[in-house]
């Protein structure tokens, strides 16, 4: 099976060619430009298309090929995997998802993940925080106090406060995963949402009263507390369809800031 795509010249030429290349062919993926199952292109025709010459694209598909996207087989091109293939974890191909993820599906997920890992994590934290990790934990949380009226950098705060409580836990692992996650994340409006105020200051006094259960080492109440709260916090922001449609159907956050 064939893609039957007109493909257009390129009208950039990045320096970093390989990595312009991989990007536009995930993002093409994941739209359904190219079909799970259907075949790339010709590697002349996206040469050509690219304006790149054959190592660049050998490259790029070798990286495609690592992120589960397609499977290349001798004489038989480059097929297409379907989406339960892809390594979701990968930063550009979960960039891409996150993009194209109309219905909020992915997104939905995410926030499963980060309940259910950053609740344990919280939960471990308070059994081995040190006076240091305290410390820290205590300014992140001062400065969320201090942004409270500021939602452009109330985000980025939230993120640090967060992360206190993942490096308290000792789970590099988890951390690393969860950082993966929400830097993408947050570079997509429908994830950040529209939080006023009191949403803001709805989400100190959960963040206050994690950051108690931490401290004392209820390990309990820092896992119930921080499920709670992911859970809560996504039901605030999390965009209706009629938020989606005023918007004016389902934009893409190629040019979302990050948090």
């Amino acid at each position: 099976m064939s893609s039957t795509q007109d493909l257009q010249p390129w009208p950039r030429r990045p320096a970093r060619l390989a990595t312009a290349v991989i990007e536009e062919l995930v993002d093409r993926i994941v739209s359904g430009d190219f079909a799970a199952g259907s075949t790339l292109p010709t590697e002349p025709a996206l040469c050509q298309t690219f304006g790149v010459s054959r190592s660049v694209l050998r490259e790029a598909t070798k990286a495609l090929e690592t992120m589960r996207l397609v499977k290349v087989q001798q004489g038989q091109g480059t097929t297409v995997l379907p989406l339960l293939n892809w390594d979701l974890v990968n930063p550009i191909v979960l960039a891409a998802v996150v993009r194209h993820d109309a219905e909020l599906e992915v997104l939905d997920h995410l926030v499963d993940v980060r309940r259910a890992l950053e609740s344990q994590m919280a939960g471990s934290a308070a059994l081995r925080i040190t006076d240091a990790e305290r410390e820290l934990m205590d300014a992140r949380l001062a400065d969320l106090e201090e942004q409270v009226d500021h939602p452009d950098t109330y985000s980025a705060a939230d993120v640090a406060f967060h992360d206190s409580i993942l490096a308290a836990s000792g789970n590099i692992l988890g951390r690393a995963i969860i950082n993966t996650l929400t830097e993408e994340a947050y570079r997509s409006l429908r994830y950040i949402g529209e939080p006023t105020r009191e949403d803001r200051e709805r989400s100190n006094v959960a963040h206050r009263q994690i950051r108690d259960a931490v401290a004392s080492g209820d390990a309990d109440a820092a896992r119930e507390l921080m499920n709670t709260h992911i859970v809560e916090a996504w039901e605030r922001r999390r965009p209706t369809k009629a938020d989606r449609d005023r918007r004016g159907g389902h934009p893409t956050d190629r040019d979302a800031p990050s948090a």
